[in-house]
């Protein structure tokens, strides 16, 4: 899996790129976030169009995050899904409690409430 982070008007932006199951990845993952929550950036965009695959450790990272990121009052927002990660994460009710956008005029509005 690939990842990639940058970080624009206190929003730490991690583009996954691959699948989300390996416990290296999920790792890398979380060290990620670690590392932006440490710099007191509390907003966190997760561009997951290009993530193919995410299992149920994944899943968990994504609630773990969400806890994480309302804890310090930020938020967490998963940009433009994968169709097949989208159907999993309503399917299991990801979509009841975390924003989920599919445009960056979405994007825009979300962070900006």
């Amino acid at each position: 899996m690939e990842i990639s982070c940058n970080t624009s008007e206190n929003t730490g932006y991690i583009s996954l790129i691959g699948q989300l199951w390996q416990k290296d990845d999920l790792v890398a993952v979380d060290d990620a976030v670690e590392k932006y929550l440490n710099q007191k950036i509390t907003n966190i965009v997760f561009d997951i169009d290009r993530l193919s695959f995410i299992n149920s450790a994944g899943l968990g990272l994504f609630a773990k995050t969400h806890s994480k990121v309302t804890e310090q009052n930020g938020k967490l927002i998963l940009f433009n899904p994968h169709s097949s990660v989208l159907e999993v994460m309503v399917i299991s009710g990801f979509d009841l409690f975390m924003t989920i956008v599919k445009t960056r005029i979405e994007l825009k509005a979300a962070l900006n409430k």
